[in-house]
C-alpha cells in the first residue's frame, strides 16, 4: 500500500500541475474580451508590432467622448469609464479642435476644422436605433438626423475592397510612405463588423507602418472600406483602463487628444 502512494502521489502533482496551465490561444490568434469583441496582438511584418480588434456592431455600439473631453489623456476621460475599449479618434489643433464634421450624442461638435482648400475626408457614422455603421468617402459636410457619432480622418486606406498601395502613398511622402505609429478603422462587406487597427512605433527598430502596409493588413482582416486616424503619439488602445499599445520611446505618457472611439455595451 505505502508503494502504491508513493507511485500515486506524483501523478496527482502532475495533473495538478496541468491544471493550471492556461489553455492556448486559439490558432488565428484573436481573444475575446467581451461578447462581440475579440483582440488581435501580432507582428506581421520583423520589427512591426501590430494590434486588432473586432466588433459586432449588433451587440455593441460606438460612442465618441464628448467635447468636455477634449484635451484630456484618454485614461483621464469620464465619458470612456464604462468601455470595454476605447482608441484615439480625430487628427486635431492645437486648440484640440477636431479635423473634420464630428458628431457625439447625436450633436454636432460646434467647433471642428475645415480643411483649406476643401477636400472630402473620409467619415465613420454610426447610429443606434437601428445599430448600423457605415464609412462615407463624399465629405459630407452636415451630420444626418439618424447620427448618434461621427469622426472624420484622412486618407483612405481600403475603397470598396481595393487596397491603398505603395504608388498611392507617394502622394504624401511624410504622413503615407513614412513609417509611423497607426490607427485606422475599417468596415467588413456586412457592414455589421468594425474593423480597428493599431500600430505601434518609434520604439528603436520598431518604426510603424506606412499607410500602405496598415490598408493591407485592414484588407486581409476583411475590410472593404477603411481609413486613417489619427497616428503618431496620439495612437492609444485602451482596454478597460489598461493601456496596451506600447507607447513611443520619445512620448511615454499618454498624449492628450481631441477625442476617442468607446466601444460599449448596449
Amino acid at each position: 500500500m505505502l508503494r502504491f502512494h508513493v507511485l500515486l502521489a506524483p501523478l496527482l502533482l502532475a495533473l495538478a500541475g496541468c491544471a493550471s496551465v492556461a489553455p492556448p490561444p486559439p490558432a488565428d490568434g484573436w481573444q475575446p474580451l467581451a461578447p462581440g469583441l475579440v483582440h488581435r496582438a501580432w507582428a506581421p511584418w520583423a520589427d512591426s508590432e501590430v494590434q486588432a480588434l473586432r466588433v459586432d456592431l449588433t451587440t455593441l455600439r460606438v460612442a465618441l467622448s464628448p467635447p468636455a473631453d477634449a484635451g484630456l489623456p484618454m485614461d483621464q476621460m469620464a465619458s470612456g469609464r464604462s468601455a470595454l475599449a476605447s482608441v484615439n479618434a480625430s487628427f486635431f489643433d492645437r486648440e484640440f479642435r477636431p479635423r473634420g464634421l464630428t458628431v457625439s450624442d447625436g450633436q454636432p461638435w460646434p467647433q471642428f476644422i475645415k480643411p483649406s482648400p476643401p477636400v472630402r475626408d473620409p467619415l465613420l457614422a454610426c447610429s443606434d436605433l437601428p445599430s448600423r455603421c457605415t464609412i462615407r468617402f463624399d465629405g459630407p459636410t452636415a451630420a444626418e438626423p439618424a447620427w448618434a457619432m461621427a469622426v472624420s480622418g484622412t486618407p483612405w486606406l481600403v475603397r470598396d475592397g481595393q487596397a491603398r498601395t505603395a504608388e498611392d502613398d507617394a502622394t504624401c511622402a511624410s504622413l503615407c510612405a513614412r513609417s509611423h505609429p497607426r490607427t485606422a478603422v475599417g468596415l467588413d462587406a456586412s457592414g455589421r463588423q468594425l474593423i480597428v487597427l493599431l500600430a505601434a512605433g518609434r520604439r528603436g527598430p520598431v518604426k510603424g507602418l506606412t499607410l500602405a502596409q496598415t490598408a493591407q493588413l485592414l484588407r486581409e482582416l476583411g475590410a472593404v472600406q477603411a481609413f486613417n486616424l489619427d497616428g503618431g503619439g496620439s495612437s492609444t488602445l485602451l482596454i478597460g483602463s489598461e493601456s496596451r499599445l506600447p507607447r513611443p520611446f520619445n512620448e511615454p505618457a499618454l498624449r492628450r487628444v481631441a477625442n476617442s472611439l468607446h466601444l460599449l455595451n448596449r
